[in-house]
């Protein structure tokens, strides 16, 4: 692999020419941007793109969003563009589902004409309190692709956990839909509670979707059911809640071989990379559920899923685990609030937007 370079995209763009450095400007609006001159002739494809950090690899450009801003090209361009929505939280205590993955959009081959378009990317979530339904994931979006965040996960017991039903005076522990909808909380009494629709994610024809659903939360039917389900991950749905009581998984991430880590990461963030670089890895996986708390005196749940899903608490009472951040996965679900009463739910992973072409 050829050594990677990255750049803050930034004004003032020069380009290499044979052994010189000569002033490049754009067509439009007249403001010039940074070049790399792969190719000296080829200032149709290589002219004035710019947007969020640029990283280099052989005869590959990647543009790396992890904060909102604006793709711009003097030129029409075929690329490769992955949209990462944000994840959904775990629920807070008791016995908290994991939230939903962020949807996730992926044109292997579109067409992006020369102008600007403006790129959103999901912050990181909000945690499930005691007793509260983890939040929703927020959008992320490239020009008119926009990936829908992941849902929340839900809990048990009174309180804002409790979702108001479909008809006036009742109530439902059900996932929360979003891109990849949340896990279902327990239903006491009764039978394990479905979550939520995945939503449908607005897009043109090039792109296709990824979500799943959350798993489903416990009947209650005995002490040890009233685990609640992993929320739904861009390439798997969330486990169900187990009937031993222990904490399920979330669903898998998806693998984009086209954007691996080793390639990425000098894109993200340098306190996030150590933590993110192992877990979307050579193969490029994002967007996994995060998983569930266990029944508070049963054993250990499940770790961090593949693409980054927050891991569930375990035993006692604890937080879920946050998703790993800039891969749009779902928080954990937090445990039984005992004292020192910390089982909140871990917070959805911020989303992020990738555009590759290339300069050869």
């Amino acid at each position: 692999m050829s050594p990677i370079k990255s750049t803050q995209s930034r004004t003032g763009g020069r380009l290499l020419r044979g052994g010189r450095t000569t002033d490049v400007t754009s067509d439009i609006d007249g403001s010039s941007s940074e070049i790399s001159g792969k190719r000296e002739d080829n200032l149709t494809t290589l002219l004035t793109v710019s947007g969020g950090t640029k990283i280099e690899s052989g005869n590959d450009r990647y543009h790396v969003f992890t904060s909102p801003g604006t793709f711009t090209t003097g030129a029409q361009l075929t690329a490769e563009v992955l949209v990462v929505a944000g994840g959904g939280s775990g629920a807070g205590a008791a016995y908290g589902a994991g939230g939903g993955a962020g949807g996730v959009l992926h044109a292997p081959s579109t067409s992006i004409a020369k102008g600007r378009y403006d790129v959103t990317v999901s912050g990181q979530g909000y945690y499930g309190g005691f007793y509260n339904t983890g939040g929703d994931g927020d959008t992320s979006s490239f020009a008119d692709a926009i990936a829908i965040g992941g849902g929340g996960g839900t809990g048990y017991l009174n309180g804002p956990a409790d979702r108001r039903g479909p008809t006036a005076g009742t109530i439902t522990r059900k996932g929360r839909a979003g891109g990849s909808s949340g896990g279902s909380g327990v239903a006491e009494p009764g039978s394990p509670v479905s979550p939520d629709a995945v939503l449908p994610q607005p897009a043109p024809g090039d792109y296709t979707p990824y979500g799943n659903l959350g798993g489903a939360g416990g009947g209650a039917s005995g002490p040890a059911d009233y685990a609640a389900g992993g929320g739904g991950g861009a390439g798997s749905v969330g486990t169900n809640a187990a009937t031993n009581g222990l904490g399920v998984a979330g669903g898998n991430g998806r693998a984009f071989p086209s954007f691996p880590a080793p390639v990425i990461q000098p894109g993200i963030p340098s306190p996030v990379r150590p933590a993110w670089t192992p877990v979307v890895g050579p193969t490029g996986l994002f967007a996994g559920g995060g998983s569930a708390a266990t029944y508070y005196n049963n054993g250990a749940a499940a770790g961090i899923t593949p693409g980054g899903g927050g891991a569930g608490a375990g035993p006692t009472s604890a937080p879920g685990g946050d998703g790993v951040r800039f891969t749009g996965s779902g928080g954990g679900g937090g445990n039984y609030p005992q004292h020192p009463f910390t089982g909140w739910g871990g917070k959805g992973a911020e989303g992020i937007v990738i555009v590759k072409y290339s300069v050869a």
